[in-house]
C-alpha cells in the first residue's frame, strides 16, 4: 500500500478566526479573518497510520500561503492556538510574544467582515447593518 492524501472541505462553525502574524522592519502585527470552513488534509500512509490536518479557510482568502507566515487560530472561548505542524522551526518564545500582541491589540473585537449577512448570518440584522 502506498501514502495517500485526501482533502475535504466542510463549513466552520461562528466564532473561529484566523490570526496571520508579520513582522515588517521590526514592527510587529495581526491580521485576523473570520473562518467560514476548513479543508481537512488526510494522509493514509503505507502501514496504514492516519493523519489529519487542518486548513483554514477565510472569506477574504488571503492566507493563500500559510507556510511562508507564522498563524494561530482564534478559538470561540477565545483562546489563541498554534496547530502542531503549522509554524514548524518558530521558538516557543516567539509565538509567545505573537500570541500577547493579539490579546494586547485585541483585533478580533470588531472583525473585518467582507458581507453583514456572513457575520450576522441574518438578513434582517444584515439590511441594518448597512443602514445604520
Amino acid at each position: 500500500m502506498r501514502t495517500t492524501l485526501t482533502h475535504a472541505t466542510v463549513p466552520a462553525q461562528p466564532g473561529w478566526f484566523l490570526a496571520v502574524f508579520t513582522n515588517s522592519d521590526g514592527i510587529y502585527g495581526v491580521r485576523c479573518e473570520q473562518i467560514i470552513a476548513w479543508e481537512i488534509q488526510r494522509t493514509t500512509s503505507s502501514n496504514g497510520l492516519v493523519t489529519r490536518f487542518p486548513l483554514p479557510i477565510t472569506a477574504e482568502g488571503r492566507n493563500t500561503d500559510l507556510d511562508c507566515t507564522i498563524w494561530g487560530i482564534k478559538r470561540p472561548d477565545g483562546k489563541l492556538v498554534f496547530p502542531l505542524r503549522a509554524n514548524e522551526g518558530i521558538s516557543e518564545d516567539k509565538l509567545a510574544r505573537f500570541a500577547h500582541l493579539l490579546e494586547s491589540e485585541s483585533p478580533i473585537e470588531k472583525p473585518n467582515v467582507t458581507s453583514p449577512s456572513i457575520a450576522y448570518c441574518d438578513r434582517e440584522i444584515a439590511s441594518a447593518s448597512r443602514s445604520s
